[in-house]
């Protein structure tokens, strides 16, 4: 595969709305790319952003334990949300993952872990993770804002103009990973 930049894209209805839509609007575009560019380099930002929400979400439903069972390949999500975190200026969550993570990987007891996830809950109220990475994503200085119908045409003309020759009769939903790591 030809290697492509890719800047963030985002749709002028989630630029205009709810930090919520931002980051949503982001996770889905980044989906649609992983699966029409399998192999591509996306956008680290908006790949970035993609693994920190996934751990938002896995740590609010099932708290850190289900992040681990559902984050695959850890070392390379832990790295993501890391970076993530750290670049969109998160640094009390950054930090209460570290510790987590630790609390996981030694491994210690149900009971640190269950600390951990309420020391989490409280966090949410202090430092709001979903309007960082949403102010994160909208500063990007090569930010591509898109009308919502423009974006499944422009992926298609990333696909086609973008595709291995040797994939030209190979299926496009095979799995592949995300920037080495994949999203589980």
């Amino acid at each position: 595969m030809n290697p492509i930049h890719q800047p963030v894209i985002l749709t002028s209805s989630s630029v205009e709305g709810r930090d919520e839509e931002v980051v949503e609007v982001n996770a889905a575009i980044v989906d649609a790319l992983h699966h029409a560019l399998p192999g591509a380099e996306l956008s680290p930002v908006a790949v970035r952003s993609y693994f920190v929400d996934f751990y938002l979400s896995q740590a609010l439903e099932g708290g850190f334990a289900q992040y681990t069972a559902m984050a695959g390949g850890r070392l390379g999500t832990d790295r993501l949300v890391r970076e993530g975190m750290a670049a969109m200026g998160a640094t009390a969550h950054l930090e209460l993952f570290e510790r987590a993570v630790d609390a996981c990987d030694a491994p210690k007891d149900a009971l640190r872990i269950g600390e951990l996830d309420r020391e989490f809950e409280e966090l949410l109220e202090r430092e709001n993770i979903t309007a960082l990475n949403a102010r994160w994503l909208r500063g990007q200085p090569d930010l591509l804002v898109l009308d919502d119908e423009e974006v499944g045409p422009y992926i298609q003309r990333l696909a086609v103009l973008f595709a291995d020759p040797a994939d030209q009769g190979a299926t496009r939903d095979k799995p592949a990973e995300i920037i080495n790591s994949g999203r589980p």
